[in-house]
């Protein structure tokens, strides 16, 4: 009996010692960007979610090493260095898919172990990290909400915006794309509690529409009253598909010019029925979880009434991909640029007419910075 301890405490011990081990040989040598361990990156990339997270991390570790004292800018230096490390470790994502797939079958699909991912009702999975902005669920919650002065702050940086931009000849108008929690608050397990049903998306669009003249559009009731006629978030994504891209953008015209069309009035095309999103990459369900269809607006059916003989300039995040695809059936020429990544220089390569500035509700504090002024 004691043989058979000691074998499996080291069996144990050289489990627990391999894995970093091994990194340590795999980050040695010359890596490929194909690798396994850099697959979830790659889906988050390629579907624009983390666009412009290296630049937003230098300049995080730059503003490290210029405001804060030398031993907290190495501590941050180190912790980015360990977070690096974990995230590539030898077989992390076969490790995540066992341990999800495991705690998914012991309680009948009801949950999954993830640091990350919330499994929901109706096969839906949300996002509750709390390392990327601000943690959705503390939204759907009701907790954590703004302050008079961050709102007041965000205001001001949004009325002067809207003034430099006016002053050159430009429109703006302002976007705040719901978390997907607050659209498919059915889908939540009953054993989230809240507080409140106010989130910052929509406490942060009653301040904007009582204290400015600032066109901000959360087209929170308009995507819950038409997701009874089609998915409009994926199940397995943070992101709204194309068909939710379409009703928000409407909202947004509704605001701005006074028109409005209705989802079935347009078409959309089915490019992918087995679409697995990022949400199932994070928490390892890649394999059992193929079951998103990506939907592609068809911009020529797209009311011509609506059309736009403009240059829009749409300045949002990975959420704004989405609308700007929806945004070419309606405008004469459209540019996407995420926040992180724009320069003032583009208003004189682009020459907009328009610009649209949007923001992921987990984001919406950032409306508080002076990109569209000031360019980081």
């Amino acid at each position: 009996m004691k043989n058979t301890e000691k074998w499996i405490a080291i069996a144990f011990l050289a489990f627990i010692l391999v894995i970093p081990a091994v990194t340590v040989v795999q980050n040695l040598m010359p890596q490929s960007e194909e690798q396994l361990t850099q697959q979830e990156q790659a889906i988050l990339e390629n579907n624009g979610t983390s666009a412009g997270q290296n630049r937003t991390e230098e300049s995080e570790t730059q503003t490290a090493d210029a405001t804060q004292p030398a031993q907290e800018a190495g501590f941050i230096k180190l912790q980015n260095k360990i977070n690096r490390f974990t995230d590539s470790l030898f077989g992390r994502s076969q490790l995540i898919s066992f341990n999800t797939g495991l705690t998914s079958l012991l309680t009948g699909g009801t949950y999954i172990e993830s640091t990350q991912v919330l499994m929901g009702k109706n096969n839906m999975l949300f996002y509750k990290t709390e390392l990327d902005g601000h943690p959705p669920i503390w939204d759907y919650m009701g907790i954590d909400h703004f302050s008079n002065e961050q709102l007041e702050e965000i205001a001001a940086n949004l009325v002067a915006t809207k003034a430099h931009l006016e002053s050159k000849g430009i429109a703006f108008y302002v976007m705040c794309m719901p978390n997907k929690e607050m659209v498919y608050e059915e889908n939540m397990p009953d054993t989230i509690a809240r507080v409140s049903e106010v989130s910052r998306g929509r406490q942060l669009a009653d301040y904007m529409a009582e204290h400015t003249d600032v066109t901000f559009v959360y087209p929170k009731d308009a995507l819950i009253e038409k997701k009874k006629d089609a998915q409009l978030y994926y199940l397995t994504d943070t992101h709204c598909n194309q068909k939710g891209s379409f009703v928000a953008m409407q909202e947004l015209f509704r605001e701005a010019y006074g028109t409005y069309s209705k989802l079935e009035d347009v078409q959309f095309g089915a490019d992918v029925t087995d679409y697995v999103g990022d949400l199932a990459y994070i928490a390892g369900l890649a394999d059992k979880f193929n079951i998103d269809t990506v939907y592609s607006f068809e911009k020529e059916s797209a009311d011509k009434e609506q059309y736009r003989d403009e240059v829009l300039l749409f300045v949002g995040d990975s959420f704004g991909g989405f609308l700007s695809v929806v945004c070419k059936g309606y405008y004469k020429e459209v540019h996407w640029e995420h926040p992180d990544k724009f320069e003032y220089s583009m208003y004189e390569e682009y020459k907009p007419d328009v610009v649209i500035f949007e923001r992921a509700e987990r984001y919406c504090h950032q409306f508080n910075e002076p990109v569209l002024i000031n360019a980081y």
